[in-house]
């Protein structure tokens, strides 16, 4: 067997144990995390914080933009909501302009159309600055969020040891393909343990 063999083997080794650790690592903390989420019924509506919704957005199919704007404009939420579209340069930004008309006469939707694309983090901070929220939500644009989301998150940031909460995502096309699977295996695996082994650590 020649250097380079050994080498490989040693190296693909090594990393399938440290890989290993890390997973058990991970699963070990991830469980002494996990909480009964809080039915939205039951959460309480005194003195609920004001919620600012930012969705930043490059060149978005109209249609899946139009559902997630959609999903926010229907949450159940008792307390003050405001949602923020950032179009990030985009270069279907008629799609854009066609929902800041649709949701004109509602006055929780600010949009903000950026001259040209500067990358999703400095489209967020774009709608950030304008915002004066209690809390700030980031949601893709091709995501679609149910009734109760803002309300759940709402009511875990009560909490003053929580700093940050999260959803459950879910691929919505993840009965299509095997590819489809593994990424809506890969969001399952990030929500319930990754995220929680890092809370565990602060």
């Amino acid at each position: 067997m020649t250097l380079l063999a050994t080498t490989s083997i040693a190296a693909v080794s090594l990393y399938a144990m440290l890989s290993t650790v890390y997973k058990s690592a991970q699963v070990f903390h991830a469980r002494r995390t996990t909480i009964p989420t809080t039915p939205a019924k039951d959460i309480e509506t005194n003195h609920l914080p004001s919620v600012d919704v930012i969705v930043p957005c490059f060149n978005e199919d109209p249609i899946v933009l139009s559902e997630c704007l959609a999903s926010l404009a229907e949450q159940d939420y008792a307390g003050k909501l405001r949602f923020y579209v950032v179009d990030d340069g985009s270069k279907n930004r008629d799609a854009v302009v066609a929902q800041r008309a649709a949701y004109a006469d509602d006055e929780r939707f600010n949009f903000t159309i950026l001259a040209k694309n500067v990358g999703k983090r400095k489209a967020q901070i774009a709608a950030i600055t304008q915002s004066s929220g209690d809390l700030i939500l980031n949601v893709d644009s091709d995501t679609t969020i149910a009734p109760d989301v803002v309300s759940k998150l709402a009511h875990k940031m009560r909490d003053p040891a929580v700093g940050a909460a999260m959803g459950q995502m879910k691929a919505s096309n993840r009965g299509d393909t095997w590819l489809t699977r593994l990424i809506d295996m890969e969001y399952w695996l990030a929500c319930n343990e990754e995220r929680a082994a890092q809370a565990r650590f602060g």
